[in-house]
């Protein structure tokens, strides 16, 4: 070829690149970076709105009570008797009316102290006892000639058309009143105008065989009829319960009498001063000016048995001042002249010696005044109390949260608050005194809770003793609401740790085994389809709990419990046995290993069910669900229950630390077949030692007296902690072990490589290497699971027995926040108690999350950054 011939250059031609960014990969930049800005900022606030929602819902409960005197008040009275016996007032606060020892009606427009109407109730007669209840209107009087006569003063409610007004009640404006036609018309909301007209409805009197004069008297009304007890000036006491027929063609009613009479020592020559009936006329108390008071058991109502005597003062110079009944008839409330008031009920202690079992105790204190107590009124719709003072000081109290809510003094006149009286709305507090009618309006809209009602204990009606409850409803309107926040966060607490308990060491275990142990391809099928588990609803779980697993563990409970010790058994077991094949065929069949593992489970299952009889009668005394109420046995099948992995833990340490060390030393030379037959007698010696070791140790705890039946063990429910552990165990499986295999997994193969290269076997590797190196990612797993547990609403609601309690019984149920929640919202009154109590709850719940969250974040770092070291 030619030198001066022209070459040809073959390489293909490069077009320069422009090292510019195009605009529109920029814009995409920044809209894909705003778009992740805009994300974390609306999370944070949508999180901060809720938590900001949540406390604005919450926080009226803790707003201060206030009383607050009316303008224009107080009034003086147009007509006013020196001798009240009671006063009242209209839900509406238009009418307030006044009984006097004579037995004169008279009420009064309640703005301007005018009477509007007065009726003589007995013309002719001056009653010598009388008795008012806080609801229904119910009243009885009792009379010189041994006759008493029961019956009702009470409003009645009637609209007027407002073609038949003058202009000037036409023209009212909205929620004022005026005197109209005996009573008072108001114009209300709805533009109607409703009258409200006191009407007294008295029967006719009713004769007592007494031989003096009745002094004191008192009735109940329930459901099973009328019943009243009095007491004579000779301290003849009667109890009287009242049968009412009506004839249907003259309606005429006849009354007949059943009684019972005992006799009240007056020996110290003084005279009782109250008669109290409790509400279902099942106890009378007896009480003395010096506190002095006696309890009758009037179960049998013909023959009334004195069963305890309790002084209701503490100083012995005081003297019982006043008494009233609270809602509801059980509790008294009493005030003295030391400025005491105080709140007792009936309660049932063990160690009662009455013969009604019962014992009438002091159950509050509220707050003392610095006078004596003058007046005493009760709410009849809470448990509000309205207590004077002779300083003429006023004071509102509420009695679950013994708390004093407010305080007004009188402002004019010289004499104290003698008479009081809550307004049936709780919205009012009226008194009289010194012919001066008084009014505060009361915002108390949440009286019952407190900070202490919440968290603490309180001393329930009825209760032996301060107790954490949570009771929101009931089928009476006296029932006293509990408002205990501990027992749902108990059961939340309680149901998470059994759920975790169950969950965690077989999602963590599947995980490392299917990430260091399976074959990939196996792994392919077996890990997708335990993630499908997580899909399946918790409602469709928590049915199958409650109707399906409940019923048939309570027939096979002492089968269950075998198989957790009979079935890691089988595994062990198993494993111990694959040991004994020669090398040659256990490499070969090592791919097959899995099949040998799934034959553990159900053989392990069938040894449960052949040991489950031999082991309860051998621990439980033949009948495990009479044994867990105590009515047999000992209790040393309780101790086993804790024991048993204790004594396992002690085992393994001392044959990893004495036993193995000297095997190893003596068999340096011994072939495998050896080594393994030596490993599985070890393996069963261990475990015969295990369970002597528990059992030696259980039977003396038994024998020292401790007996743990009642505690973390106890009587059988169907649905139970061990239901809802296994169930949500269940759940929340299939997120903890996802996660945790994604972390295992996340490992570089390089540590891997590294340590089995060092000498290290596959499962020295997997737990000693690859375990810490994925820490973090394990710890958050863990923790994803626990929000899980503790959020879970529907398979405790369906397999919990959803019934507030702190029991650490693992056959008892419980209730969670969420599924308190659940329930009750959809029935709760808005802006109520209740309801902004469920809302108390969700902030709760928020705030444990929360809290969680940030503790296992801060955790999950710290083993983060030990994972860097590695």
């Amino acid at each position: 070829m030619s030198s001066d011939q022209p070459t040809t250059d073959s390489r293909p031609v490069v077009r320069k690149r422009s090292r510019k960014t195009r605009t529109s990969v920029l814009l995409a930049d920044r809209f894909a970076g705003l778009l992740i800005k805009l994300g974390g900022i609306g999370t944070i606030l949508t999180v901060s709105l809720v938590f900001v929602f949540l406390l604005w819902v919450v926080f009226p409960l803790f707003l201060p009570a206030a009383m607050q005197s009316q303008e224009d008040f107080p009034k003086k009275l147009a007509s006013q008797s020196s001798s009240l016996i009671h006063m009242g007032v209209n839900e509406y606060l238009h009418i307030t009316w006044t009984v006097d020892s004579d037995g004169d009606l008279v009420w009064y427009h309640s703005e301007t102290g005018e009477q509007i109407g007065s009726q003589a109730l007995f013309p002719g007669e001056t009653p010598t006892a009388w008795s008012f209840s806080l609801r229904g209107g119910h009243v009885a009087f009792a009379f010189e000639d041994a006759t008493v006569r029961l019956g009702t003063i009470g409003f009645e409610t009637s609209f007027v058309a407002d073609d038949n007004l003058p202009d000037e009640v036409t023209d009212l404006p909205i929620g004022d009143g005026v005197p109209y036609e005996g009573g008072i018309l108001e114009r209300t909301p709805e533009n109607q105008f409703r009258l409200q007209t006191l009407v007294a409805d008295l029967q006719d009197p009713i004769k007592v065989d007494v031989d003096s004069k009745i002094t004191l008297i008192d009735q109940s009304v329930s459901s099973k009829g009328k019943i009243f007890a009095l007491l004579t000036e000779n301290g003849e006491f009667r109890l009287a319960r009242v049968t009412e027929r009506k004839n249907l063609l003259t309606g005429k009613i006849t009354t007949k009498l059943r009684e019972g009479k005992t006799q009240v020592e007056l020996s110290d020559g003084s005279a009782p001063n109250h008669i109290m009936l409790a509400g279902l006329g099942d106890s009378v108390i007896v009480t003395w000016p010096d506190g002095r008071a006696e309890r009758f058991d009037c179960r049998n109502a013909s023959k009334p048995t004195l069963v305890e005597t309790v002084d209701l003062v503490e100083s012995p110079d005081a003297r019982l001042t006043a008494i009233e009944f609270l809602i509801g008839k059980t509790s008294i409330v009493t005030g003295d002249s030391d400025g005491n008031v105080d709140v007792w009920f009936r309660v049932k202690p063990e160690d009662a010696t009455t013969s009604d079992g019962a014992t009438l105790v002091r159950a509050h204190r509220l707050p003392a005044g610095d006078s004596p107590v003058v007046s005493l009124a009760a709410s009849p719709r809470s448990r509000m109390v309205a207590v004077g003072f002779e300083d003429q000081s006023v004071r509102l109290f509420h009695v679950t949260s013994n708390q004093e809510l407010s305080e007004a003094k009188l402002t004019d006149g010289n004499l104290p608050a003698t008479h009081l009286a809550i307004a049936p709305k709780d919205n009012a507090v009226v008194s009289i005194n010194d012919d001066q009618l008084q009014v505060w309006a009361v915002d108390a809209s949440h009286p019952e809770i407190t900070w202490s009602s919440i968290f603490s204990s309180v001393w329930y009606e009825g209760y032996a003793e301060p107790e954490h409850a949570w009771q929101s409803s009931s089928g009476t309107d006296e029932f006293e609401e509990k408002y205990g926040m501990m027992p749902l966060v108990f059961g939340t607490l309680k149901s998470t740790f059994y759920s975790m308990l169950f969950a965690v060491p077989l999602a963590l275990l599947a995980a490392i085994y299917t990430s260091e142990f399976l074959h990939a391809k196996a792994k392919a099928r077996i890990k997708p389809t335990i993630e499908v588990m997580a899909s399946l609803p918790s409602v469709v779980l928590g049915f199958l709990a409650a109707l399906f697993f409940a019923p048939l563990v309570e027939d096979i409970v002492p089968e269950v419990l075998t198989a957790l010790i009979t079935v890691p058994f089988a595994f062990l077991l198993g494993a111990y046995l694959w040991q004994l094949l020669p090398a040659s065929l256990e490499v070969q069949f090592r791919k097959y290993r899995i099949f040998g593992v799934a034959i553990a489970l159900p053989i392990g299952l069938a040894m449960a069910y052949f040991f489950g009889d031999s082991v309860e009668r051998w621990l439980f005394a033949g009948d495990i669900k009479a044994w867990l109420d105590g009515q047999i046995g000992t209790g040393t099948g309780a101790w086993m229950f804790i024991l048993l992995p204790l004594s396992a833990f002690l085992v393994i340490w001392f044959v990893n630390s004495l036993v193995s060390p000297r095997i190893r030393s003596a068999g340096k030379h011994w072939p495998r077949s050896s080594f393994a037959q030596i490993d599985l007698v070890k393996f069963l010696v261990a475990c015969l030692g295990t369970v002597a070791i528990a059992y030696i140790a259980s039977a003396i705890l038994n024998t020292l007296g401790w007996d743990p039946r009642g505690s973390y063990v106890g009587t059988y429910v169907q649905r139970n902690s061990l239901i809802v552990g296994a169930i949500m165990g269940f759940a929340v499986i299939p997120i903890i072990y996802t996660i945790a295999d994604d972390a295992l997994s996340a490992v570089p193969e390089s540590i891997r490589a590294a340590s089995l290269g060092a000498g290290a076997t596959p499962w020295q590797t997997a737990i000693r290497v690859v375990v810490p190196t994925a820490m973090s990612g394990l710890f958050s797993a863990v923790m994803v699971g626990l929000g899980r547990a503790v959020g879970e609403t529907m398979i405790v609601l369906m397999a919990a027995g959803n019934t507030a309690l702190m029991d650490l019984n693992v056959f008892n149920g419980f209730r969670t926040l969420s599924a308190n929640i659940a329930v009750e919202l959809p029935e709760a009154v808005i802006n109520s108690s209740h309801y902004r109590m469920l809302f108390l709850a969700a902030l709760l719940l928020f705030v444990i999350t929360f809290v969680v969250n940030t503790v296992a974040e801060t955790i999950r770092l710290r083993f983060r950054k030990r994972a860097f070291q590695l």
